[in-house]
């Protein structure tokens, strides 16, 4: 016959404290490394060429002709808001 086990005391933990918790650290750290390998690529990138095309696109609105529609209406408010006469 196989001895009977010894009861644990009560409040004796049978598993440890961490138990499971590896798994989602190992998670968490590879995402944090992505993350980083991200911003890191993302701020080597060459941002020039987005900027001069965005600069071009200002530029080209602001060189438009006027819009009739709009045009009456920043005669209305002026630049203060308030009708000139």
């Amino acid at each position: 016959m196989a001895p009977t086990p010894t009861p644990l005391p009560p409040g004796s933990m049978t598993v440890p404290p961490l138990f499971g918790w590896g798994e989602i650290l190992i998670v968490l750290v590879l995402l944090l490394v992505l993350v980083a390998v991200f911003l890191v690529v993302a701020a080597a990138a060459p941002a020039g060429s987005r900027r001069k095309e965005w600069q071009a696109t200002l530029a080209a609105r602001s060189n438009r002709a006027a819009d009739p529609a709009t045009s009456e209406r920043e005669e209305f408010l002026g630049s203060e808001g308030v009708h000139r006469r």
